[in-house]
This record gives structure tokens, C-alpha cells and sequence, in this order.
């Protein structure tokens, strides 16, 4: 069994702005296996704000090889406990088990798929749109007939409306507002959020600093918009913690630990009796700046939410997979995902 671990920088089509900053790329680890003739892969993404550094990534998953030949003939999904899992290293996490879960399933002749729940409701699927993009915004809305919604990305400052009403004018497709923490209380916040709402915005993800679960539930007891955790939830075990105070979460492999952990969090469905509000809690899949290979692993879960934000692979100029597209409002999975160059991580 040979187990390797490989640095890629990933760099983007244009820069991606969002409310911590402006950037060309992101980061990224590639976990390779080699067992029984088997070659299979995962993913770590590692933006700046993470925690995580290729160094610990390599240093995290090299500590679990004495163990992977022995995971690997047995069935991971029968025991997903003997899966190497940490939450001080979600990313790391999450690339492993990923190469783990593709090599059971390449050696069971089956696709990932295959081996989690598939539902026949339809998932709504969106298109990230940056500040960034506005020069180019007739371009990046010829791709806007294959999503359901728009996820504009504002950055908490004073041209937020401005860049909203930009896009309104030139597209009537429903649209999401993704803030990544950057309102500065939850006064602006409330503001932004009710001017938002007489836009006709269907929900408002991560307003303010990931720790303000108070301001959270301040704002989700103020408006009709569901509040969206991203940075405020990323494993279970906050899930459980502070689930009460938004209206929903969007799940990512790269802060949950993988698609084990990913399924629990997607099978937590909490009464809402506690607060005045009974609507459903909301399940939606997200995802960090991934390769190809990334993204079609989250995909795999995608039919059990209501909104999927998977279109990274659109924003990247050189990623090394192939094997995933959106296309008519739905995801395309290649029964393998292939290597575009199979030079790289040789």
C-alpha cells in the first residue's frame, strides 16, 4: 500500500472577491492510494482563513498510514467509526476518507453514489457571482441557464445594494446573498437584510462574525429570510450546539471532516418548537474552492438538500480533474472522475 500526498495551487479564471479579501487561487492537497492495482484520490481545500496548512494536512494523514491497508479490506461502510476522522484537521479529514470511500468503491466496480441515500426531489442549484465579475457579467450569465438561483457574494459594504440591483437588472433568475461574516453588527445587518428582502431574496447566509450566535438569532427572529450558518457550523457537534439560532446550515466536506460526517449532519432534523419559529431547518450543500474532484464527491449528497452551491469548477482555470457538470438544472457525475493530465501526482 502506498499512500502520497501532493501540493496544488488552484487558480481561478478571475479573482474571487468576498468580504475577507480578494484572490487568485486557492491551496490545495491531493491524497493519493495505490493498494491492489487501485489508484484513488482526495481532496483538502485550504483557503488563507483556514486553520489547516498543507504542512499539517501531510504531517495528519501520513500519521494514519500503518492503518489503511487494513480499513481498505474491510468495508468502511459498515464501520465509518474506523475511519480516521479529526476535528482539529476537518480538511485532512475529509481528503482521506474521500480517497478511502473511492477506492471501497472502484474495487467494488461501483460509482460513490451508489453507497449514500439518493432522493427524487428536485435540489436547487447556484451560481456564485463576485464583485469581481461585474466587467464580465454578460459572460458569466450565459451559464445561468443550467442553475436555478444566483448566490451574489457581498462584502458588507456601502455598494452591497448597488451590486445587487446591477445583477436584478440583468437577470430575473431567484437569487441568494452570501455575506461571509461581513456585516459589522447586526443593526447593519437587519438593514441590509429587510432592503434585500423587498428584492426579493430568498435567504441570507453568514451575516455577521461566525461566533455572533446571539446576533444570529437576533436577526432570524426580525425577518421572514432564512439565516444560513456557514462559518458558525461546521462540524456535528456545533450543529447540535447552535442549530437554534439560524434557520438552516450549509454543509461542507472541508469543515465537516468528509462525507461521512456530512450524511449525520444532513440527518439531524431538530424540532423548532424551542423558538418561535417552525419552519424546517434547512439543508444545504456548499463548498470551499475545489477541483473537479472535490466537488463531485460533495455531489454525491446533493439530492438530499434543497440548495446546492457546487459551481467551483466553473470559476477554475486549471483543474486537474474531469468528470463533473451542471447542465439543464442538474448535476452530471462521470461514473469515474478522471485526471486530466495522468503526469500529475505520478
Amino acid at each position: 500500500m502506498k499512500l502520497s500526498i501532493h501540493p496544488y495551487f488552484l487558480e481561478f479564471i478571475r479573482p474571487f472577491k468576498l468580504a475577507h479579501g480578494t484572490r487568485s487561487g486557492t491551496q490545495l492537497a491531493f491524497i493519493k492510494i495505490e493498494f491492489q492495482g487501485i489508484i484513488a484520490f482526495g481532496e483538502a481545500s485550504i483557503p488563507p482563513y483556514f486553520k489547516e496548512t498543507f504542512s499539517s494536512i501531510n504531517n495528519w494523514v501520513q500519521d494514519q498510514e500503518q492503518n489503511l491497508a487494513k480499513i481498505l479490506l474491510s468495508n468502511p461502510f459498515d464501520d465509518p467509526e474506523g475511519i480516521p476522522y479529526s476535528s482539529d484537521n476537518p480538511a485532512a479529514s475529509a481528503a482521506l476518507q474521500t480517497a478511502i470511500l473511492n477506492w471501497h468503491a472502484c474495487a467494488k466496480k461501483k460509482s460513490l453514489i451508489d453507497f449514500f441515500p439518493q432522493n427524487n426531489t428536485k435540489t436547487d442549484l447556484a451560481l456564485t457571482i463576485t464583485k469581481n465579475d461585474v466587467d464580465f457579467l454578460d459572460e458569466k450569465l450565459l451559464l445561468e441557464t443550467n442553475f436555478t438561483h444566483l448566490k451574489l457574494k457581498l462584502t458588507g459594504n456601502s455598494d452591497d445594494l448597488e451590486f445587487v440591483k446591477l445583477i436584478r437588472r440583468k437577470s430575473d433568475l431567484d437569487f441568494c446573498i452570501d455575506i461571509n461574516q461581513g456585516c459589522q453588527n447586526k443593526e447593519a445587518a437587519i438593514k441590509l437584510i429587510a432592503a434585500l428582502e423587498n428584492l426579493q431574496c430568498k435567504l441570507i447566509e453568514q451575516p455577521l462574525h461566525k461566533t455572533d450566535h446571539d446576533g444570529h438569532l437576533w436577526l432570524k427572529k426580525r425577518t421572514k429570510l432564512p439565516i444560513i450558518a456557514d462559518e458558525s457550523i461546521g462540524i456535528y457537534e456545533e450543529l447540535i450546539q447552535y442549530h437554534e439560532a439560524y434557520s438552516g446550515v450549509n454543509i461542507k466536506l472541508m469543515k465537516c471532516g468528509g462525507l461521512i460526517q456530512a450524511q449525520k449532519m444532513l440527518q439531524f432534523n431538530p424540532q423548532r418548537s424551542i423558538t418561535s419559529d417552525d419552519s424546517e431547518f434547512m439543508h444545504l450543500l456548499g463548498c470551499m474552492s475545489e477541483s473537479t474532484l472535490g466537488i463531485s464527491t460533495s455531489a454525491v449528497l446533493a439530492s438530499q438538500c434543497c440548495l446546492a452551491d457546487l459551481d467551483a469548477p466553473y470559476l477554475n482555470k486549471n483543474d486537474p480533474f474531469i468528470g463533473f457538470r451542471i447542465k439543464n438544472k442538474k448535476i452530471e457525475l462521470d461514473n469515474c472522475i478522471e485526471l486530466n493530465d495522468n503526469t500529475l501526482f505520478a
